[in-house]
């Protein structure tokens, strides 16, 4: 009996150094619990942080911007894309993109690339209201990304205008071309005809110079593009008028159209070279000439202001559509059918040449339906003081 006693007691020292080395070890592991959880605390405020930091950020920038997470939820969007998307007029965020963007071959791609982050991915393009927007995916941490869409509405617009382009290059040239081979093999088959013979040439020379016509303003374009103006250069406007009324004096005759004139004469010097007025003049001329019925007249009218010679030329024809007016200095662009008959030689070039050429020169066109009828178009020239 007496030698269990110190047994006894030995294992009761030991069990009670035991139990006091486990709760030496367990406040430490709460020690430490308690600084992970401040950590971890700190941490998540710190993240708020920086993604309130990045929100106040992307609301700076004109692009629409939004952080989605791993699921494709919305978290965050910046002013423009609350705009872009009506944002307003759902829950409050998160939610996910399908409620603001219900494409859904996008949205597949969308979610494949949720799937692939953290690499980053180039998304379609997304039509908004009007708008074309080029989406990039991009990791923002571990849990989030952002969507950042880009708006290439004027690019997407300029590609569009280039096809038409080309559409429009081919059309324009395959019209004459066609005349052109046709009525050479009708030489061909009727040659001994002097009347069919007479009539074939007379075509062929006119298709000719429709195709030329529309090859030199092409070529003029191209020249506008890589054009420098000479800053020097200055100009006479009444010489120049008066050179391309001359030009055009059998056209005037052969419709009876009569030239009115009011205002300031152009007797003033401005600043561009003399063939570029010429060529600005003489399209605006031929529109007018072109557009104003027979036994008419083409009103011009001219003043000085603010440093610049104002020249406002007005046809008498049928006007063009409101909605139309900004479209008539496209390249390619025709107005109303009305106004844009495909016979009467008008290739949709000759307005958007004038408007770059002024714009060269720090001038600018202006155009608008007159009050009474036909169209105005009023160009402004810098003076050559």
């Amino acid at each position: 009996m007496s030698l269990w006693v110190p047994v006894v007691v030995l294992l009761l020292v030991f069990w009670g150094l035991h139990v006091q080395r486990l709760n030496e070890k367990r406040s430490e592991i709460e020690n430490e619990l308690k600084k992970f959880k401040s950590a971890q605390k700190d941490l998540e405020s710190s993240l708020a942080t920086r993604a309130r930091r990045l929100d106040v950020l992307f609301s700076a920038v004109n692009e629409v911007v939004m952080r989605v997470d791993r699921l494709g939820r919305v978290m965050a969007a910046n002013a423009e894309a609350n705009t872009t998307f009506n944002m307003h007029r759902t829950p409050d965020l998160p939610q996910s993109m399908l409620v603001y963007y219900r494409d859904p071959d996008w949205n597949r791609a969308f979610s494949l690339a949720l799937k692939l982050l953290p690499e980053a991915s180039s998304l379609p393009d997304m039509h908004v209201g009007g708008r074309v927007l080029a989406p990039r995916l991009a990791p923002l941490g571990k849990k989030q990304a952002l969507l950042l869409c880009v708006d290439v509405t004027e690019k997407y617009r300029t590609e569009a205008q280039r096809k038409r382009l080309f559409a429009n290059l081919m059309h324009d040239l395959k019209t004459p071309l066609t005349s052109i081979l046709g009525y050479a093999r009708s030489i061909e088959a009727f040659g001994d005809d002097a009347e069919a013979r007479k009539e074939a040439v007379g075509v062929i020379a006119n298709e000719s110079l429709r195709a030329n016509e529309f090859l030199d303003a092409l070529l003029t374009l191209e020249q506008v593009d890589n054009f420098r103006p000479d800053r020097s250069a200055r100009c006479n406007v009444q010489k120049v008028l008066d050179t391309v009324i001359h030009g055009f004096a059998s056209q005037m005759e052969e419709k009876r159209v009569g030239i009115e004139w009011s205002g300031q004469e152009p007797t003033v010097e401005v600043r561009m070279a003399e063939s570029d007025l010429h060529r600005i003049l003489d399209n605006l001329v031929e529109n007018a000439l072109r557009y104003t019925p027979e036994q008419s007249t083409i009103m011009m009218h001219g003043i000085v202001s603010e440093g610049k010679y104002q020249l406002e030329i007005i046809d008498q024809g049928s006007g063009v559509p409101e909605k139309e007016l900004p479209r008539l200095v496209e390249r390619f662009y025709r107005g109303n059918q009305a106004r844009s008959r495909r016979d009467d030689g008008g290739h949709g070039l000759g307005l958007a040449i004038v408007k770059e050429l002024l714009q060269k020169y720090g001038g600018d066109l202006k155009i608008s339906n007159h009050d009474q009828h036909g169209l105005s178009v009023e160009i402004n020239l810098p003076l050559g003081q």
